[in-house]
């Protein structure tokens, strides 16, 4: 351990730490404003090396370890498009403003500042979360391997936006129908506002996928939209590994379904939901959004009704609602939505939740003010 005074309010620190693969390894610094200072953080980085941490592993650009992280680890687990929003979210913002920091040098003061910029250019909370998650796990990797001797997100944070909910009453949801009976998008509408998929997988079940003994269907495939050319493909990369799973259907819909398949004499292999333009092509989820959100204009319109204006993604939300609304196991809805995790599930729905306590507790007053 060498302590030196270079000059007045300035030590130098160094140390040898051995050899790693025939080449010494050195760590010195100077700047110090105290011998204490010098000693204290010539102590921290031999602890660091004991734990197994070399100083020079860290010493990779930024953008390179990010580009390196993605490709090999990161994007074989992602779908398609999650895929492209992670590497627009790399390319925009996170290179732009680390690219050329090496690996260690990035601090939590670094990633505080990177943060408030990102909101002074008028992100919402919520979008800042999604490219700080991909640091999360850049630093995480890093970490587990080594690199870095600590993770620099120790940052302060804005409150996150509620996510808005766009749904239907049942009482728009039985207009809506009516109005569409004979139409093309009664079909994939029923099954929705029935089965709370989203729009991507309910454009990927097969006849194959429905067990009309037991009333359920397979989640197991997606249609995703190539962003760059528009071109479908059918993944069974779905968006979580809970994404995959077995719900039930009421009777009623099973029962809907076995009249489509008769009339149509479908095979088993071919999609329930096709696209509009042709009975032979796989259906696109922007393709049946614009068809869905046209007819509500269309009905608005002509004075017939007076429709919440929802994507089609809301008839998901409507679906997880009623059934919130009808008293259904939080828990229960979020397997059948294919949620990540509870807390996902309430993050959108406390607000139906919370308006159920606040009937809970109208209902108790009333009963023991008699």
């Amino acid at each position: 351990m060498k302590i030196t005074q270079v000059s007045s309010n300035n030590w130098k620190a160094s140390e040898s730490l051995g050899y790693v693969n025939g080449k010494q390894v050195k760590i010195r610094k100077q700047g110090f404003k105290t011998k204490k200072e010098a000693k204290e953080w010539l102590m921290t980085e031999i602890e660091k090396y004991r734990n197994g941490f070399t100083p020079s592993n860290g010493n990779i650009l930024f953008k390179d370890y990010i580009t390196s992280w993605f490709n090999d680890f990161k994007s074989i687990s992602l779908a398609y498009n999650t895929r492209a929003n992670y590497i627009s979210r790399i390319n925009t913002y996170i290179i732009p403003y680390f690219g050329q920091y090496k690996l260690n040098e990035i601090n939590n003061q670094l990633v505080q500042n990177f943060y408030n910029n990102l909101i002074k250019q008028g992100l919402k909370p919520s979008s800042v979360k999604k490219i700080i998650e991909i640091l999360s796990g850049v630093f995480k990797y890093a970490y587990k391997n080594k690199l870095i001797y600590n993770i620099p997100l120790d940052i302060s944070r804005q409150p996150l936006d509620k996510p808005k909910l766009e749904v239907w009453t049942k009482q728009e949801v039985d207009y809506f129908l009516d109005k569409i009976k004979d139409s093309y998008l009664y079909l994939p509408v029923f099954m929705e506002v029935l089965i709370g998929t989203r729009p991507a997988e309910l454009c990927a079940i097969k006849w194959s996928d429905i067990d009309f003994i037991n009333n359920k269907v397979s989640i197991n495939k997606q249609v995703i939209v190539n962003r760059e050319n528009s071109i479908l493909y059918l993944t069974d990369t779905l968006k979580t590994t809970t994404s995959h799973r077995v719900i039930t259907i009421p009777p009623i819909l099973t029962y809907y379904l076995k009249e489509v398949k008769s009339e149509r004499e479908a095979d088993d292999n071919d999609f329930i939901i096709k696209e509009l333009s042709s009975e032979n092509k796989m259906c696109n989820p922007n393709n049946l959004n614009a068809n869905f959100t046209s007819k509500i204009n269309s009905l608005n319109k002509s004075n017939t009704g007076k429709l919440s204006y929802i994507s089609f993604n809301g008839l998901r939300h409507t679906h997880a609602t009623l059934l919130v609304q009808n008293g259904e196991n939080i828990k229960t809805i979020s397997k059948r939505l294919g949620h990540k995790d509870i807390n996902t599930t309430l993050k959108y729905y406390t607000h139906v939740t919370a308006e159920m306590e606040n009937n809970t507790a109208t209902l108790l007053n009333n009963i023991f003010s008699k």
